[in-house]
C-alpha cells in the first residue's frame, strides 16, 4: 500500500486546474563566490524614473520580521521582484539563495528544503496567513507569480514563536502593501513566449484616488500560462538524454497550464489627527493550476488539477487590527479515462486579532505585540472516508521588541522576547518561547560588525493526511517539535563614493523530535519515530557599486550553505545504517551567485546554482543524484514613448545544456530561451 502522502502529493506535484474560475564546474561556481549583488535591500537606486519604490507604512500586522532578532532574514526588495517578475518562486529562489529545491519536473511540484529540513518545515506566509496545504503540510513553489506581491523576505531557522506552525526550518513571508502616496494609475500588460511552445501573459492596474473621506489604493491582476516540457520532441516518446558521465535520464512529457487572479483593496480613512490610523482592506488571490503527465497518451495519462481560493479582510485602528480570512483548497487527481478520479477539499476560516504597545510616543524603544488566531477546518478527501472532517486550532503569542542604547548609540542592542502557545483539541502543542538580539559591535561612518544570535522552540502541528487518512493515519500522531540554535556575524563596510561590501556567516543547530514518518516496517502507517539534526554554516557576500551621476550599477552577491542532516536515533532494527547518513535529496553543498550590470536602461544579468551530489536511498546505498550547475542569463532593454514605458527581456536558461535529473529520476530541461515584453502605461 502506498504513503498517502505520497498519493495525495502525485495530486500537486503534477501541478494543476479544477472548475475553471474566471478560468550547475565548482570552478565557475567560486569564480562567481566573490559576492554578487541583487536589487535584494537597495534602499538608493540610480535612474529613478525607470524604478518603483515603496513607501514605508504603518501596517504592522503584515510585517513579523521586526521581532525576530537574531534570525537571518534576507529581504527581497520589489525592484528585484520585478527584474525576475515572469518567474515562479521556486525558480527564483534557485539561483538567489542557498536553500535546496526538489523538483518532480518541470512544471511540477517544487518544495523547498531550509537547511535539511522537509518541504512541510517551511511555513509560507501570504500577508499573515499561512498557505500550506492543510492535508500535506507543504506548498507547492511552481504554482506562486513573483508578479502577485509588493515584498518578500526570506527567514531562516525557527521562527514558529513569530509565525506558528511548520516555520522549523524557515520562513518565507509574502505580502502586498498600499500605496498611500503616489497618485494616479499605473497599467501593465505584458507577455512571455519561450522554448517548447510555453509562455504567459498578464495584464493589470495600480492605481490611487483621494476620496473624500479617505485615500483608496490597490492592483488587479490577471495572469496565465503554459508550461510544456516536450524538450523539442512531440509527442516525446520514448526519449531519454545522457549526462556526461553516460547516465540516461527518460524525458516525462508534460503540460502544465497555471491561471491567477490577484485584488488588493486599501481604503485608509482621513481623520482629524495625523497620529490617527484607520485603514480597511481586502486582499484575493485565486489561483488554478492543471497538470497533465503523458498529455498525448490516453492511457498513460495523469491529470492533477488544484485550485485555491484565498481571502483576507481587515481593519487596522491605531495599533489593533482585526484579520478575517478564509481558504479553500481543492485537489482533483486522475489517471487513463479519469473515471474514477479523487477528490480533496478544505476549507479554513481563520479570525486574527492584535494590538501593539509601544512604551514611547516615537515608538522607537520597546514594542509588545499580543495576539491570539482561531482556525476552523472542515476538509472532506476520498482518503478520509464519506464524513466530513472537521478540527479548531488556536494560538496565542505575545512578541517582544527592546532596543538598548550604549555609548552615544541609541540602537546598540535590540533583542527579541516571543512566547506562542498553540491548542487543539484533540491534542497537545508544545510552548515555543524565542530569544535573540542582534548587536552592534562596531558602527562607524565606513563600516559596521553585527553579532547576532538565537535560540527557539519550534513545533510543526500534524497534516490531515497525518491524522485522518484511513488506515495509515494516525489519530494519535503527535505534533513535532525542535530546538534551532543559532549565531551569526556580518561586517559591512563603504569604499568610498560608490562602492560598498558585506560578508556574513552564520553557524545554526536544528535538534527536531517526534519527526514523522511513514512507516514502511508498518505498511505505511504514519508514526512519531525520528529525530533529525540538522547543522551547518551559511556564507553570504556581496560587492556593490552605484554612480548616481553615469547612471550604472554592478554588483556580485554569493552565497554559499554547508548542511549536514542526518537521522539521530534507531526506531527499530533496519534503521541502524541510517544513523549519522545525510537525508535523502538534502545536498551537503549549495551555491548560488548572481552577477550583474546596469547603465542607464541596459541590464545584463547572470545567475549561477550549483549543488553537490544528493542521496537517493536513506542507507546510501543507491547511486546518488550527481552534483550540477546551472548558469542562466538575463538581458533587458527600456523603451520610454511620452509618459509610458517598454521593457524587452531575453533569457537564456541552462547555458551549458547539463542535463541532471529530478525525484523521479527524470531529465530537466538543458538549454531553453525566452522573449518578454512588458508594456508600462503611466497616468498621474
Amino acid at each position: 500500500m502506498q504513503n498517502p502522502d505520497n498519493v495525495a502529493m502525485q495530486r500537486i506535484k503534477k501541478s494543476q486546474n479544477s472548475p475553471p474560475f474566471a478560468k550547475k564546474l565548482a570552478l565557475v561556481g567560486c569564480f562567481l563566490s566573490l559576492p554578487l549583488l541583487t536589487f535584494c535591500q537597495e534602499k538608493t537606486i540610480i535612474d529613478c524614473k525607470d524604478c518603483k519604490t515603496l513607501n514605508e507604512v504603518k501596517v504592522f500586522g503584515f510585517s513579523p520580521e521586526r521581532f525576530m532578532s537574531g534570525l537571518k532574514v534576507q529581504r527581497i526588495d520589489s525592484i528585484n521582484l520585478a527584474r525576475f517578475q515572469y518567474q515562479n518562486l521556486s525558480d527564483f529562489l534557485q539561483f538567489q539563495t542557498p536553500i535546496a529545491l526538489k523538483s518532480y519536473g518541470s512544471g511540477q511540484l517544487t518544495t523547498i528544503s531550509f537547511r535539511g529540513t522537509s518541504a512541510n518545515h517551511t511555513a509560507v506566509l501570504w500577508n499573515g496567513l499561512n498557505i500550506n496545504s492543510p492535508t500535506v503540510g507543504l506548498t507547492d513553489f511552481s504554482t506562486i507569480p513573483l508578479l502577485g506581491f509588493d515584498q518578500m523576505a526570506i527567514q531562516y531557522g525557527s521562527s514558529a514563536s513569530c509565525v506558528g506552525s511548520d516555520a522549523v526550518g524557515g520562513s518565507i513571508l509574502l505580502s502586498s502593501v498600499p500605496n498611500l502616496t503616489n497618485k494616479g494609475s499605473n497599467v501593465v500588460f505584458g507577455g512571455q513566449y519561450g522554448s517548447f511552445r510555453s509562455g504567459n501573459v498578464n495584464a493589470g492596474i495600480r492605481f490611487h484616488k483621494a476620496l473624500k473621506k479617505g485615500i483608496l489604493s490597490g492592483k488587479t491582476l490577471f495572469y496565465g500560462g503554459t508550461n510544456r516540457n516536450y524538450f523539442g520532441y512531440y509527442p516525446a516518446l520514448n526519449v531519454v538524454k545522457t549526462d556526461r558521465n553516460g547516465r540516461e535520464y527518460a524525458i516525462e512529457p508534460s503540460q502544465t497550464i497555471q491561471k491567477g487572479f490577484v485584488q488588493d483593496l486599501y481604503f485608509k480613512l482621513n481623520t482629524q489627527s495625523k497620529a490617527n490610523y484607520q485603514l480597511v482592506y481586502l486582499n484575493i488571490w485565486l489561483t488554478d493550476n492543471k497538470l497533465t503527465i503523458q498529455p498525448t497518451i490516453p492511457d498513460f495519462r495523469e491529470v492533477t488539477q488544484t485550485q485555491a481560493y484565498r481571502l483576507i479582510a481587515g481593519i487596522q485602528i491605531e495599533n489593533t487590527s482585526l484579520k478575517l480570512g478564509f481558504i479553500r483548497d481543492i485537489l482533483d487527481y486522475g489517471k487513463g479515462n479519469f473515471i474514477n478520479s479523487s477528490n480533496a477539499s478544505t476549507d479554513r476560516i481563520i479570525v486574527r486579532t492584535e494590538h501593539d504597545f509601544f512604551t514611547n510616543k516615537n515608538k522607537a524603544n520597546t514594542t509588545l505585540r499580543i495576539g491570539g488566531e482561531l482556525i476552523h477546518y472542515a476538509t472532506k478527501v476520498d482518503g478520509y472516508g464519506n464524513n466530513l472532517i472537521q478540527e479548531n486550532r488556536g494560538d496565542l503569542y505575545a512578541l517582544i521588541r527592546k532596543s538598548f542604547g550604549w555609548n552615544g548609540n541609541a540602537n546598540r542592542i535590540s533583542t527579541s522576547l516571543n512566547l506562542r502557545q498553540a491548542f487543539s483539541t484533540l491534542y497537545k502543542a508544545p510552548f515555543t518561547p524565542a530569544i535573540g538580539f542582534d548587536y552592534n559591535l562596531i558602527t562607524n561612518k565606513t563600516s559596521q560588525l553585527i553579532l547576532t544570535s538565537n535560540v527557539s522552540r519550534s513545533y510543526r502541528l500534524p497534516t490531515l493526511n497525518e491524522r485522518y487518512w484511513l488506515v495509515l493515519g494516525n489519530p494519535n500522531i503527535q505534533p513535532e517539535n525542535g530546538l534551532n540554535k543559532e549565531i551569526g556575524l556580518e561586517y559591512k563596510y563603504q569604499h568610498g563614493q560608490f562602492y560598498k561590501s558585506s560578508i556574513a556567516l552564520n553557524g545554526f543547530h536544528n535538534l527536531i523530535d517526534n519527526w514523522t514518518y511513514w512507516n514502511p516496517e508498518r505498511n505505511y502507517r504514519v508514526e512519531n519515530l525520528q529525530q533529525v539534526l540538522s547543522k551547518g554554516l551559511e556564507l553570504t557576500s556581496y560587492l556593490k557599486f552605484n554612480d548616481f551621476l553615469t547612471q550604472q550599477m554592478a554588483g556580485i552577491l554569493f552565497s554559499y550553505s554547508l548542511t549536514h542532516a542526518s537521522q539521530q536515533k534507531v526506531y527499530d532494527i533496519y534503521a541502524h545504517d541510517f544513523i549519522g547518513k545525510q537525508l535523502i535529496y538534502v545536498p551537503r553543498h549549495a551555491i548560488s551567485a548572481n552577477l550583474y550590470y546596469r547603465k542607464k536602461r541596459w541590464n545584463v544579468g547572470l545567475q549561477s546554482s550549483y549543488n553537490s551530489a544528493r542521496f537517493i536511498t536513506f542507507d546510501h546505498s543507491g547511486q546518488p543524484f550527481p552534483p550540477y550547475l546551472i548558469i542562466n542569463s538575463t538581458f533587458s532593454r527600456k523603451i520610454n514613448f511620452a509618459h509610458n514605458e517598454v521593457n524587452l527581456t531575453f533569457q537564456a536558461n541552462n547555458l551549458t545544456n547539463t542535463t541532471y535529473p529530478n525525484v523521479k529520476k527524470n531529465a530537466m530541461p538543458g538549454i531553453n530561451f525566452h522573449l518578454a515584453l512588458l508594456i508600462n502605461f503611466t497616468n498621474n
